[in-house]
């Protein structure tokens, strides 16, 4: 699905984002953003929205589905104070300074 000519800043990594993620962020340091579209418990998605928050960008995303699941999006949204918009079941958190 990734065009051919996208493929070269594109890279597929399958595995537990527990230990997968941490590895990521060290490497790239910084993201535009955020796409939440696995585990849906309350503490994987707390873990990933923590753990990637730091590495938003300003004005950077963090783009998530299934948020009534729990309440881990508007807690973490409320936890950074940040603005956060959400329609049909996705939710955007906006990271400001």
């Amino acid at each position: 699905m990734v065009p051919k000519e996208l493929r070269s800043n594109w890279k597929l990594i399958l595995g537990d984002s527990k230990t997968k993620l941490p590895k990521l962020l060290y490497e790239i340091k910084q993201i535009d953003i955020f796409f939440h579209v696995s585990l849906h418990t309350y503490e994987h998605m707390m873990f990933e929205f923590e753990t990637v928050w730091p590495h938003i960008k300003e004005n950077g995303l963090i783009v998530s589905d299934d948020i009534y699941w729990n309440t881990a999006f508007i807690d973490f949204a409320k936890k950074v104070n940040s603005q956060y918009i959400t329609f049909n079941g996705i939710g955007i958190i906006k990271k400001n300074f």
